[in-house]
């Protein structure tokens, strides 16, 4: 189905939802179905009445973006039908792993503090920056991808060369315990596999929205790092720093939310968003940052949900608004 198609049919979901009907259609049931290659072992009514839900919240949403009363927009998408708070239940039983001491913030010759920054920065300008992918509404590898993105974009960086896309599912596969597949995992657990072990090419070893045997040999690995640093003060202002003077962060938020599940565009704001460590329970990649004239300053984030989910993949999050979903919580980034 055309992206054009389905924006006609968001339109009259939210048509039909502010004359008061309740569902939508059979036939547009099915049609969201076959837009994702949805298909459910049994009733699809949980599914179906969770979709009826969100498009209703999307229609009140909306409503309030039309009249300038919220800075950002959702929309229907792959994740309409699911709750991924119920599949992040299984990624309770991966404890939190201890953060050793790491290199500190190395700050070279015309490093610049946040006084001195004077306007943003977007890397995906430079070229450092793989295109969007998607984990998949099963799998919860979203540390994979912000690891790998953030380390393609540092070796990048660093070689002035062209950016090699490296595998998210090669971690998937390979990262030890804590780290558990699809199942969840930690940046910072798969920098230090990586830092003994590389990683794969893209290429090399394609992702699939599933676990698997390891099959890896580290003598063709395609990059691999020296350490790896971790900002511990909760502070966006040195977030922005480091984003603006050495390169792209991989970020955690607190993401269960419907609003960002429905994100569609703009900068979003989330009041019951938390930011403690123990609540941060998806993994991002932070590209840049910005102001709006109107709402603000925001980070520039991708994330993996495929190019159909917010503004092509990427999303803007408040920032300098009290550690917003925790943005400033557990940034982490190499030294390669």
């Amino acid at each position: 189905m055309s992206s054009q198609r389905l924006f006609v049919l968001e339109v009259i979901f939210l048509l039909l939802f502010v004359e008061g009907l309740t569902s939508v259609s059979d036939l547009e049931w099915d049609q969201y179905k076959d837009q994702y290659k949805k298909q459910y072992r049994s009733t699809d009514n949980y599914h179906r009445d969770l979709y009826n839900k969100r498009v209703q919240v999307v229609a009140d949403h909306n409503r309030l973006f039309s009249e300038g009363s919220v800075g950002f927009k959702l929309g229907l998408n792959e994740f309409s039908d699911t709750d991924q708070s119920v599949l992040f239940k299984f990624r309770t039983s991966i404890p939190t792993p201890p953060e050793p001491n790491t290199s500190g913030v190395t700050k070279t010759l015309g490093y610049k503090s946040y006084d001195q920054i004077t306007e943003g920065i977007d890397w995906r300008q430079n070229g450092y920056i793989s295109a969007v992918e998607n984990q998949g509404t099963q799998c919860l590898s979203c540390w994979a991808f912000s690891t790998s993105g953030v380390l393609e974009a540092h070796l990048a960086k660093k070689t002035r060369s062209q950016l090699v896309p490296l595998s998210p599912k090669h971690l998937v596969d390979c990262v030890p315990y804590p780290n558990n597949g699809c199942y969840g995992g930690w940046v910072s657990v798969a920098f230090n596999y990586t830092k003994y072990y590389g990683i794969a090419t893209k290429e090399s070893y394609p992702y699939e929205p599933k676990g698997g045997e390891c099959s890896w040999n580290s003598s063709y690995s395609a990059g691999t790092l020296l350490g790896h640093v971790t900002l511990t003060k909760s502070d966006e202002k040195e977030l922005a720093e480091v984003v603006y003077n050495i390169g792209p962060v991989a970020v955690s938020i607190d993401h269960l939310h419907e609003e960002f599940e429905l994100y569609s565009g703009g900068i979003m704001r989330i009041p019951e968003c938390r930011s403690s460590k123990k609540d941060l329970t998806h993994s991002v990649l932070l590209v840049g940052f910005g102001t709006d004239p109107k709402w603000g300053d925001y980070w520039l984030i991708k994330n993996s949900y495929g190019t159909a989910w917010g503004e092509d993949g990427y999303f803007k999050l408040a920032r300098n608004a009290n550690n917003m979903c925790g943005v400033a919580t557990l940034p982490q980034y190499p030294i390669v």
